[in-house]
């Protein structure tokens, strides 16, 4: 009897799985010889490797912790580039298959955290329903969703789930 034939999801996991091993085998070796004056890289690479990749950058605006910014800035020019590195690391990792994620993770979150999430999504929902009013819209199908959210986390306080310091001052904020 053959072994069955890996799936096309297999087989993009695996191909990931070995691109970021190879990956990893090459930094080693890299690291082990040196960088600068290594006889595995030519010369002219080392031209190569100092212009910016810039075809396929994209920009954005992020906020990173201190301390990570430190770190890498700590290891000199270049610390964008590491930092970019590192994540594409971490995606090719994630990509194997090598890493999970939460989605991989059989979590139950707390009713604080539930509570937290649905007060945030109410604020959203607030937000966005001033926004639409002050456009002129109808709101009234809107008004009904914002009760729901409203009764839902109120029921989560009635039940005890939730500590009274935590609690949303419903009364002051004129809901």
């Amino acid at each position: 009897m053959q072994p069955a034939r890996p799936s096309a999801a297999s087989r993009k996991v695996l191909a990931q799985y070995h691109h970021l091993a190879q990956n990893f085998r090459e930094l080693e070796e890299d690291l082990r010889w040196g960088l600068e004056d290594s006889p595995r890289i030519p010369a002219e690479w080392h031209v190569i490797a100092q212009r910016p990749d810039v075809p396929f950058k994209t920009k954005i605006t992020l906020r990173l912790d201190g301390d990570v910014i430190a770190f890498f800035k700590a290891m000199g020019r270049g610390h964008l580039t590491r930092m970019n590195a590192v994540l594409r690391a971490f995606m090719q990792a994630r990509l194997a298959g090598v890493v999970k994620g939460a989605e991989d993770v059989a979590y139950q979150p707390t009713a604080m955290e539930v509570y937290l999430i649905g007060a945030a999504e109410l604020a959203q929902e607030i937000s966005r329903l001033n926004a639409r009013m002050l456009a002129g819209h109808d709101v009234i199908a809107n008004n009904m969703a914002i009760d729901r959210r409203k009764i839902r986390l109120m029921q989560m306080e009635d039940n005890d789930e939730i500590p009274a310091d935590w609690r949303i001052k419903w009364k002051e904020i004129g809901l």
